[in-house]
């Protein structure tokens, strides 16, 4: 019996992308039909925000989607439908394009379908994202910038990275590709992870949560790539960012949720971290009123660390190499628990 396969992230993928998922196994079926929520809702959704206030918001379903949805065996998707499991009866799998499902709430999904992310795709780019943020406050190129606009020849000199600590509060695929690159500059690198037990190349020390407060007060940076859950929230509080030494770079390209930004805000104007780096903010879009837009030294971007150019070639890689998987019913890559009330 053929797999009916539903690809619905916004725009068609290229035709050989789409060959390298029909090649994967015999008797597949490929389906295009398109869904995307907008950046509000999935904001809420991924928050854990009451989802009854925020129905009226989902984008409406067409006869098409809805039998398209009606007709999935596994689905390929970025933004998932409140109610999936209705919609979806002949589910089985669902490939999220991206590390991060906190967004899929409100999906009532369970058992047998099985969820997978699509974690390590964009590790590698994530990595190089991080280290371009920290050399840049390290080697104080904003402030070179500034002297060349000025016309103003001021010899201005960074750190070295060699010698320095780096603390990861999260050891999967980013944490790993941000240790492999502190490695190679000759820094110190700890790790703060839920099974300390586990070890990875480039980690000096491995931690357990427990640990986490002792580790930010021995690191000149700290990077967070740990996933959302109900334990992170909050994670980096006004404690936390006590424990950290001053003067250090707090940098975040996990989940918004994970840090008090007031807390943030208010460490940065008193000058105990050195600069922070944010890649993500608990409300996106952030409002223009956030005073995350003023705070000083404050790096942000707007969720953008990972690069497309070569996004979709490793997505649709672990797909098909997935779907193989999947066909001789072979344990999946990256599966992950589905929490309860999804």
């Amino acid at each position: 019996m053929s797999i009916a396969v539903l690809i619905t992230f916004p725009g068609n993928p290229p035709a050989a992308l789409i060959d390298r998922v029909t090649g994967a196994a015999a008797d597949v079926s490929v389906e295009l039909c398109s869904y995307e929520e907008d950046s509000a809702l999935r904001t809420a959704r991924g928050r854990g925000e009451p989802l009854d206030a925020w129905r009226e918001r989902a984008p409406g379903l067409t006869a098409a989607q809805r039998d398209a949805f009606n007709r999935a065996e596994v689905l390929l998707a970025f933004d998932v439908p409140m109610g999936l499991a209705d919609l979806a009866p002949s589910l089985r799998w669902v490939q999220a394009i991206g590390a991060g499902v906190d967004h899929f709430r409100g999906t009532g999904l369970r058992a047998p379908v099985t969820v997978t992310t699509a974690a390590g795709v964009a590790a590698d780019p994530i990595a190089e994202f991080v280290f371009g943020r920290l050399l840049a406050v390290w080697k104080r190129f904003d402030e070179i910038n500034e002297l060349q606009s000025r016309h103003e020849w001021r010899p201005t000199y960074g750190r070295s990275l060699a010698g320095l600590t780096l603390g990861l509060v999260g050891l999967g695929a980013i944490g790993s590709a941000v240790a492999a690159r502190a490695s190679a500059f000759g820094m110190r690198v700890l790790a703060v992870r839920r099974d300390p037990r586990a070890v990875s190349p480039g980690v000096d020390e491995v931690h357990g949560p427990d640990a986490l407060r002792v580790v930010l007060g021995r690191c000149d940076a700290v990077v967070v790539c740990a996933p959302a859950t109900p334990e992170t929230r909050d994670l980096f509080d006004a404690d936390a960012f006590k424990a950290m030494r001053p003067g250090a770079i707090f940098c975040n390209v996990a989940r918004g949720s994970l840090v008090d930004e007031d807390a943030l805000v208010t460490t940065l104007r008193d000058g105990h971290l050195g600069a922070a780096i944010l890649d993500v903010t608990r409300e996106e879009p952030l409002p223009a009123t956030s005073p995350l837009w003023d705070a000083p030294r404050l790096h942000l971007s707007p969720h953008c660390s990972a690069s497309i150019d070569r996004y979709l070639d490793s997505l649709f890689e672990l797909f098909s190499a997935n779907l193989a998987r999947y066909a001789r019913n072979e344990p999946l890559h990256n599966v992950i628990a589905l929490p309860d009330g999804w």
